[in-house]
């Protein structure tokens, strides 16, 4: 008789790394320890328990948590998806296609690399946050869902080819695979990058061009504003205050002796002492930025590999984003007023599903910003790895409505003019000179705005800039366009105008979107057919 088919044999199950109960323990109470300090404090206060017994009492439930958590999960490598079983009374499972992991993150701090382990956060199409986090996995079992992932997506995209080559295929021809598009995230299209996960770089930022985006970026201000709040809340500033006025101190009386010394000096000496105050103030504010940034963005590489584009950065804590080339729906261009008059720009992408820039995460910022500084003679050259279709930079920007101005230069001056109102108050008939002024900025500001704004048809995309100090162009291919939305206000059907949004899978609250405002009604009307009919002539493509 037969023999019955052999049943498949259950794949391994495969646990954590145990130091990933300390690691999850930490990070739960870099969030909790904030509140448990309060809570601490105010029953110390009312005399309820000790301060030490709630901190006690209060880290209990997060070293259960993070134990169960360890104990709890698990995952496995089946042959087309990764199995990841969670939770003891509520239990998850979930079921990750190779093919569908569009983003498959690793971050390493200091910690992580001393003992030899890694972070990974794994992200699908869909969605705002990873599918699965990994806390933590030895460093080879990275490598080797990294391998698993790579594999799983290969075959997909063979059997892809092949499924379509049956479909178009007729009965008197033999069955014969018909050639499919190149496929940018299952397999390489580029020869040289065929079985390499290594690639090849597009980018490596060495250390003056880090220091350049340190001294061009106000980051030093980010870091004083936050060190001014922790200060804040943990009262510091009235400790400082009582060492430093205390009637022991020498430094108060100092500070008033030379404060008096210099105002009895005269008012270009005062000025002078305020200058230069100021100036050592944004000195050390973008010292600050620069430390910030060799640290943050240390060996800032961007590679193209089989599976997209990977960005990998960081000194203490080490980043490896990765970023599908088939999954990036808007590329965006940044140009500040620094970085024109340095001959540099930024580059951003905006990516469907998955954490998008101001979410938490160490990597999302830095997917939205691909590359943190260019110089402008590159810009060319990158735009095309991560856009194959882009021809050529030089654009033909049409113009927004002539009457764009008008509505821009209203709002702009009831602006300057309600600035303006408390200065009548206080400084009496100076208070007309400055609203001039105020006026005068006002129409500059405006007239300067709506020259700026744009946009553009050029190889199947819609381009769109915007700004004028801190300029920004963003590009959307029509492959990638999901809506295609014409809005007007009761203003603008009076003038004659239109809104057109052009919406993507990627866009998030705060990315530049196309949104074109002030267009003319019937260029507008004419701009959705046409963009509405490229988009549903097109197939939409992950």
């Amino acid at each position: 008789m037969p023999s019955e088919p052999a049943t498949p044999s259950r794949a391994i199950e495969h646990r954590l790394h145990p130091l990933s109960i300390g690691f999850s323990l930490g990070s739960q109470l870099r969030r909790a320890i904030f509140p448990l300090i309060v809570g601490g404090a105010s029953a110390n206060f009312l005399g309820v328990v000790e301060m030490r017994s709630v901190l006690l009492i209060g880290l209990i439930p997060f070293v259960v948590g993070s134990v169960v958590r360890y104990l709890t999960f698990r995952y496995r490598y089946e042959e087309a998806e990764l199995v990841i079983r969670s939770g003891l009374l509520f239990r998850r499972e979930r079921h990750v296609p190779y093919a569908r992991v569009q983003n498959l993150d690793a971050v390493q701090g200091i910690f992580h690399r001393v003992l030899g382990v890694v972070e990974v956060k794994l992200q699908t199409g869909g969605g705002q946050e990873p599918e699965a986090t990994l806390t933590v996995l030895p460093l080879p079992a990275l490598e080797a869902l990294r391998q698993r992932v790579r594999e799983g997506k290969r075959e997909a995209a063979e059997e892809g080819m092949v499924a379509e080559g049956a479909t178009t295929a007729t009965p008197a021809e033999p069955q014969t695979a018909m050639p499919a598009e190149p496929p940018t995230a299952g397999a390489s299209a580029d020869p040289a990058l065929a079985g390499s996960a290594e690639g090849r770089t597009l980018l490596h930022l060495p250390a003056r061009e880090l220091l350049l985006h340190g001294l061009l970026q106000n980051r030093g201000m980010v870091l004083i504003a936050a060190a001014f709040g922790l200060a804040w809340e943990l009262g510091i500033f009235e400790r400082a205050s009582d060492w430093i006025a205390g009637e022991q101190s020498w430094i108060g009386p100092a500070v008033e002796g030379a404060a008096s010394d210099v105002v009895a000096a005269g008012i270009l000496v005062t000025v002078v002492a305020i200058t230069a105050l100021v100036v050592a103030f944004v000195i050390f504010a973008r010292a600050l930025s620069v430390a910030w940034t060799l640290v943050r963005l240390h060996d800032y590489r961007v590679v193209r590999s089989e599976e997209g584009l990977r960005a990998t950065f960081g000194m203490l804590t080490q980043v490896a984003a990765t970023i599908p080339l088939r999954r990036v729906q808007t590329v965006t261009i940044h140009e500040g007023p620094l970085q024109r008059w340095a001959g540099r720009v930024a580059v951003g992408v905006q990516t469907a599903g998955g954490s998008q820039a101001g979410q938490s995460g160490n990597a999302d910022p830095h997917r939205h910003r691909l590359a943190p500084i260019l110089r402008r003679d590159r810009l060319r050259e990158f735009l095309r790895e991560v856009i194959p279709e882009l021809d050529a930079p030089e654009v033909g920007w049409e113009p927004v409505s002539p009457l764009a101005f008008r509505r821009v230069v209203r709002g702009t001056c009831f602006l300057a003019t309600l600035a303006s109102v408390p200065l009548y108050f206080t400084l009496g008939a100076w208070g007309v000179a400055f609203h001039a002024v105020f006026l005068a900025w006002a129409v500059f500001y405006a007239r300067r705005y709506v020259e700026c704004l744009g946009w553009a048809l050029k190889d199947d995309m819609v381009w769109f800039r915007s700004g004028w100090l801190w300029r920004r162009t963003t590009i959307a291919r029509y492959t990638r366009i999901q809506v295609v939305a014409l809005r007007t206000t009761p203003i603008d059907r009076w003038r004659g105008m239109a809104r057109l949004l052009v919406d993507t899978a990627g866009a998030g609250a705060a990315a530049h979107k196309v949104d074109i405002p002030y267009l003319p009604l019937d260029t507008a009307r004419e701009l959705r057919t046409h963009l509405a009919a490229e988009a549903a002539r097109t197939a939409f493509r992950w």
